[in-house]
């Protein structure tokens, strides 16, 4: 069923899945723009922390704030570092006993899940993005473990980076602030995480790209501020002098129009003289639940795609940066039938096609980037192809992607019929992007 397609209101979510909390936000049909689930109803409390905690003796598991209250309490077993042992894949040892890593991060992710029973009915969920700091090749097999063992009750489940996720929540925002460079600052009391979002006019669609980077400056001893009156204090004007020397690097020789101050870092409103310095050109934003937002903002562009959508394109690192086509003979006409889109997941990306060989032997894929770089013809030479007459030589051409930069192509004969059978023969060729 298409999003909102139903008298019945529907939603889509966001699942922001971090190695110390996780949020999960959610998009109704008939709403503009995504609420965030608070673990306490009437409070904007939106951090899930992403703890596991097994009771003394008994097999009885807690997860979330109940969780930490329990490890706090001393009456159970801590399981933390849950998506960091999924990753690895080892066995996580509790108590006596081990436990297989993507079962407990599917228990943990279950159990949160359910706090939306206070809101709405799993049953009534379209889709489901999840975003996490990183998505790499071992994250996206940990997440299909993950979302295959859940038994959702929808097909369209989806992975992005907390990049894409910036993208996206950008996409509702009011176009005013889209047209110079867009600061969002990710703080956590460890590492600070500034991403830059910059977007190409010259391009159609517009091109948005973003920029990393991270730094260790505003680190605090345990990740927590200093009881003590005076400390505290002392705390605050380091914190805030270290930022305002990022800021000040990070906006040299650039327009930046909007900034994000995003996480619990920035909770104790220690910038002052940073927040100055940013207020004076620009429009500061301050909250928490950015990913989360932008994740079911996705979900919702995955299934009912927007305007938005079409004029806008991101190019991240996991993104495929080029559009790959064929120019196709139909009815007679030569036309461009495009294989791989720009835009796509590298690791989503992926086409079969069936056509009828012209005798040369040569098929012509076009490669056109959309970073600036020219455009490109790659040849496929089919050696040995068999002779046959015109408009009887079938192939089945299939596209996939190795990593980013690499779409690997495979030229299957199927023959034509009982009267000329498949020679089994296969050509395969990566072209390097």
């Amino acid at each position: 069923m298409l999003f909102g397609s139903s008298d019945e209101k529907r939603f889509v979510l966001g699942y922001d899945l971090g190695d110390k909390v996780s949020q999960i936000s959610y998009l109704a049909s008939d709403a503009d723009m995504p609420e965030t689930l608070s673990v306490l109803a009437g409070a904007e409390l939106y951090n899930i922390p992403t703890v596991l905690c097994k009771r003394n003796e008994v097999n009885q598991w807690f997860y979330g704030k109940e969780a930490v209250r329990h490890i706090e309490d001393g009456d159970g077993v801590a399981v933390t570092g849950l998506v960091a042992a999924a990753r690895t894949g080892k066995a996580v040892v509790v108590g006596d006993a081990e436990y297989d890593p993507i079962a407990l991060l599917t228990l943990f992710i279950k159990r949160s899940l359910s706090l939306l029973a206070m809101e709405l009915s799993l049953d009534n969920v379209d889709a489901i993005m999840f975003t996490t700091k990183s998505l790499d090749h071992r994250m996206v097999q940990v997440l299909n473990a993950v979302t295959s063992a859940l038994e959702l009750k929808t097909q369209n489940v989806f992975y992005q980076s907390h990049e894409e996720s910036f993208y996206n929540y950008m996409l509702y925002q009011p176009e005013d602030l889209m047209h110079h460079s867009i600061l969002a600052c990710d703080y956590d009391l460890d590492d600070l995480h500034v991403y830059e979002m910059n977007l190409n006019h010259n391009t159609t669609p517009v091109v948005a790209t973003i920029d990393v980077k991270s730094f260790d400056d505003l680190r605090l001893p345990n990740e927590e501020f200093p009881k003590e009156a005076p400390l505290f204090h002392k705390t605050c004007e380091r914190l805030d002098d270290e930022f305002l020397t990022i800021m000040q690097k990070v906006c040299e020789d650039r327009i930046v129009s909007t900034v994000f101050l995003l996480g619990d870092g920035f909770k104790e409103k220690w910038p002052k003289r940073s927040l100055e310095f940013l207020c004076r050109t620009r429009r500061v934003f301050q909250g928490n639940n950015m990913f989360s937002k932008g994740a079911s903002i996705a979900a919702r562009e995955r299934i009912n795609p927007s305007d938005n959508s079409k004029k806008y394109v991101f190019l991240g690192e996991d993104k495929l940066k080029s559009n790959l086509g064929m120019k196709l003979l139909k009815c007679g006409t030569e036309v461009y039938y495009a294989l791989l889109d720009a835009g796509a997941n590298w690791y989503e990306a992926g086409a079969q096609l069936e056509i009828i060989m012209d005798p040369s032997g040569i098929l012509n894929i076009e490669v056109t980037p959309l970073t600036g770089k020219m455009p490109k013809m790659v040849q496929l030479y089919l050696d040995g192809l068999e002779k046959r007459p015109e408009g009887t030589t079938r192939l089945r051409i299939t596209l996939f992607m190795n990593s980013v930069s690499e779409v690997a192509v495979k030229v299957q004969d199927l023959g034509f019929g009982e009267l000329f059978p498949s020679t089994g023969k296969v050509w395969e060729q990566v072209i390097e992007l």
